[in-house]
C-alpha cells in the first residue's frame, strides 16, 4: 500500500503588535461552530488544521529576518519550548508562531492574561454587570457560549452589543470584554489539538524576495514538501500571507508535479481566514470543502493562455459568491475573449481598461476578499503586469502582451491600426507643432486627396495612419527591389526632420526622439512587417503539400522575429522620447470639411501641366504600380477653413 503524507503549507506574515489578539469562528458545515484565538491569520489557520485534520508536517515560508541557524532546524511541536521568553518582540516571526502553537498544544495563553492589566477590578465588575444585563434582555438562554456565538454570527446582534456597550468603552476595555466572553465560554466549544498531531514536524523555508516567489523559492518549497520518505502528498495550503506573490503559481506547480514525480499531490484544503477591525471576530474555514481547486486553476490557465473565459466563468457561478469586483473582472474578461475571437483590438482594449480600473479602484477591501477571487486577481496581475498600470492603455505593453501569447493577427492589427496614432501622440514622429503647421499639412493632404482615385480615398479617413504609412511614397523610385524601396522610404521619413533639399516634395516632419538611427530602424521595421504580413495572410495551400506548409511556417517564423524586433524598437523609442514640444493633431472631421470647400478641378490634357504620380499597392500578394494623373486647384486663393461636422 502506498504511503501518504499530510502536509500543511502556510505563510508567515508580519505581526506588528504581538499582544493584539483576535478571535476566530469556524463553521464545520454541520451546524456547529468552534472558536479560537490568533495574533496572526497564519496562527488561526494552523490551529484550524491541527484541530480538524491529521497533519504530519507544517511547512512555513517567509522571511528569515531575526532567525538563527538553530531555529531553522525542523522540530516536533511537543519539543518547542515556551520557557525563558523575555521579550516577544525580539523573536523572529517563525519562533513567535511556534511559541503560539506550543501554547495552544498546552492549552495556555499567556498573552490573554495581559489583556486585563490596564483595566481596574472595579471597572471590570461594572462591565460584567452591563454584559449580564445585555444578555438578559437579548439572549433567552444561560449557555456560556450563546452571547459569543451570536456576536460572531449575527451582524444585527453584534451592532446592538457595540452600540450599547463597546462604543462606550476604551480600546483596552473592549479588548478585555472580548477576552472575558471568550474565557467564560465552555472549553468544549473551543478548538483543540488532535492527539495524533502532537508529533507534527515544524519546518521553515526562507524566501529571498519579499515582493514575490522566485523560481529558486518555488523549487525549495517543492523539495521540502517531497523530502523524506517517498509518499503521495495530501496538501493543505494557507497562501494568504504571500501578499503580491501569485499563489496560483504555487498551486499549479504542485498539481503539475503529479506527472513528474510518480506520486500524487492532491490539494485537499485551501484555508481561508480573515479578520476585520470593525467585526467582533474573524472567520477561518476550509474554502475547498465543496469545490475542486483544479477547476479554478484550469479555468485560469485557459484564460491566461488563450483568452477563453467560459470554463472559469462556469466555475465561478458554481461558487455562488456575490462580489462587485468579480463582476467587473468577468465583464472585462468577456470583452477580451470576444475581442481575441473577432480580432477586434478595440474590444480587447476595453476589456483591459475594465480590469485595470477594477484593480486600481476595487469596491471590496483586499483583506475582505474571498480566497478564490484573491487567487484569480493575483494570477491576472502577474500575467498582465504593466497593462494594469497608468491611466490609459499602453500600446507598447499591449504589443508585448499579444506577441508573448502568440496572438500574431492581433499584434499585426495593433501595429497597423494603433501604432501610427500612438507614434504621433507620443511625439516620436508627427506633422504639426502649431496651427500654421496644421494649415500647411491640411493644404497638402487636400491636394493629395483630390488627386487620388476615388476608391482609394478611404486612406484619408485616418490621418495619422496615412501620415505614418503612406505620406511621401510618391517620390520613391519604384523600379528598385521592394526592400530597397522600403529602405529609401525609411530614409526619406528621417530626412524630412531636417528639411533635406532632396525631399522638398514633402512637408517637414518633427520628432522628440532625437535619435535618427533608432527612428530609421523603427520605420524600416514597420514597413517590412507590412510585406511579411501579406506573405502569411495571402499564402494559399491548395493541398496538403509539405513544401508549401514549410514555406508558410518559414514565413510565420520570419514574421515572429520581425514582430519581436519591431516591438523592442518601439518600446525603446517610447522610453527615449522626451517631449520638448507637444504634438498637434488634426481634429477629426476638419480635413473632410476643408476638402469639401477646396475641391480640385481636372486639368485639360496638356503634357506641360499634367504630371504623373506613381503609387504602389498589393494585388494577389504582389506589388503592382499604378500611375495617376495629378490635378491642380481651381484657384489658389487664401484658405478658408470649415470646422463643421461632416453630417451637417
Amino acid at each position: 500500500m502506498r504511503k501518504t503524507k499530510n502536509v500543511f503549507l502556510t505563510t508567515l506574515s508580519e505581526t506588528k503588535d504581538r499582544l493584539d489578539v483576535s478571535y476566530y469562528v469556524c463553521d464545520s458545515g454541520y451546524g456547529d461552530y468552534t472558536y479560537t484565538t490568533g495574533i496572526s491569520m497564519a496562527e488561526a489557520g494552523i490551529k484550524y488544521a491541527l484541530s480538524n485534520h491529521h497533519i504530519d508536517e507544517i511547512i512555513m515560508i517567509g522571511s528569515a529576518a531575526k532567525m538563527s541557524e538553530d531555529e531553522m532546524v525542523e522540530a516536533n511541536i511537543d519539543k518547542v519550548s515556551i520557557n525563558n521568553i523575555t521579550d516577544l518582540n525580539e523573536m523572529s516571526e517563525f519562533s513567535f508562531l511556534n511559541y503560539r502553537i506550543a501554547e495552544y498544544m498546552m492549552q495556555v495563553d499567556f498573552e490573554l492574561l495581559d489583556i486585563g492589566e490596564p483595566v481596574s477590578d472595579e471597572r471590570k465588575d461594572e462591565l460584567k454587570k452591563q454584559i449580564v444585563d445585555f444578555k438578559n434582555s437579548h439572549v433567552n438562554t444561560d449557555s456560556s457560549r450563546e452571547i459569543f456565538f451570536r456576536l460572531c454570527t449575527d451582524s444585527d446582534f453584534e451592532k446592538s452589543f457595540s452600540d450599547e456597550i463597546l462604543s462606550k468603552c476604551t480600546k483596552d476595555e473592549q479588548k478585555w470584554i472580548k477576552y472575558h466572553l471568550y474565557s467564560e465560554m465552555d472549553s468544549f466549544y473551543k478548538m483543540h489539538l488532535l492527539e495524533e498531531n502532537k508529533k507534527t514536524i515544524l519546518k521553515f523555508v526562507p524566501i529571498t524576495n519579499k515582493s514575490g516567489l522566485s523560481i529558486e523559492d518555488i523549487n525549495a518549497i517543492v523539495r521540502e514538501t517531497f523530502s523524506g520518505e517517498k509518499a503521495d502528498i495530501n496538501l493543505m495550503m494557507d497562501i494568504q500571507g504571500l501578499g503580491t506573490i501569485d499563489g496560483n503559481t504555487l498551486i499549479s506547480t504542485f498539481l503539475l508535479l503529479n506527472r513528474k514525480t510518480g506520486f500524487d499531490c492532491r490539494v485537499k484544503g485551501l484555508i481561508n481566514s480573515h479578520r476585520s477591525e470593525e467585526s467582533f471576530s474573524g472567520v477561518v474555514s476550509n474554502a475547498i470543502k465543496s469545490y475542486e481547486i483544479q477547476n479554478l486553476i484550469s479555468g485560469l490557465d485557459i484564460f491566461l493562455k488563450y483568452g477563453k473565459v467560459d470554463m472559469l466563468k462556469t466555475y465561478w457561478k458554481s461558487l455562488d459568491i456575490n462580489n462587485p469586483d468579480a463582476d467587473s473582472l468577468f465583464y472585462g474578461m468577456d470583452c477580451i475573449d470576444e475581442g481575441i475571437s473577432l480580432c477586434n483590438v478595440d474590444l480587447i482594449g476595453v476589456g483591459i481598461d475594465v480590469i485595470r480600473h477594477t484593480f486600481q479602484e476595487p469596491k471590496v477591501k483586499a483583506e475582505e476578499r474571498d480566497i478564490y477571487l484573491e487567487i484569480m486577481m493575483n494570477a491576472i496581475a502577474q500575467d498582465y503586469g504593466a497593462l494594469l498600470e497608468g491611466d490609459e492603455l499602453s500600446i507598447p505593453e499591449l504589443l508585448k502582451w499579444c506577441h508573448r501569447k502568440k496572438l500574431y493577427q492581433q499584434t499585426l492589427t495593433i501595429i497597423e491600426s494603433k501604432v501610427p496614432m500612438d507614434m504621433v501622440k507620443r511625439g516620436i514622429y508627427y506633422y504639426a507643432r502649431d496651427e500654421k503647421d496644421i494649415k500647411e499639412f491640411m493644404k497638402e493632404l487636400n491636394y493629395l486627396y483630390w488627386n487620388e482615385v476615388v476608391k482609394m480615398r478611404w486612406a484619408f479617413n485616418d490621418i495619422e495612419h496615412f501620415f505614418i504609412k503612406q505620406y511621401g511614397r510618391a517620390v520613391l523610385d519604384y523600379r528598385q527591389k521592394p526592400d530597397m524601396i522600403t529602405k529609401d522610404f525609411a530614409k526619406l521619413r528621417v530626412a524630412a526632420l531636417h528639411e533635406d533639399k532632396e525631399v522638398t516634395m514633402i512637408l517637414p516632419a518633427y520628432s522628440e526622439l532625437n535619435n535618427d538611427a533608432l527612428l530609421y530602424e523603427l520605420f524600416l521595421g514597420y514597413y517590412r512587417i507590412g510585406n511579411l504580413r501579406n506573405q502569411v495572410n495571402h499564402a494559399v495551400v491548395d493541398a496538403p503539400d509539405m513544401d508549401s506548409l514549410k514555406d508558410r511556417k518559414d514565413a510565420r517564423d520570419e514574421l515572429d522575429v520581425a514582430l519581436g524586433k519591431f516591438i523592442n524598437l518601439y518600446y525603446s523609442a517610447c522610453l527615449k522620447t522626451k517631449k520638448q514640444n507637444e504634438p498637434r493633431l488634426l481634429p477629426s472631421g476638419r480635413m473632410k470639411a476643408y476638402s469639401r470647400q477646396h475641391q480640385l478641378a481636372v486639368l485639360e490634357e496638356d503634357t506641360s501641366l499634367t504630371a504623373k504620380n506613381t503609387y504602389s499597392c498589393s494585388f494577389n500578394g504582389k506589388e503592382v504600380l499604378i500611375n495617376i494623373s495629378l490635378f491642380k486647384p481651381e484657384d489658389d486663393n487664401e484658405i478658408v477653413e470649415d470646422d463643421e461636422d461632416d453630417d451637417k
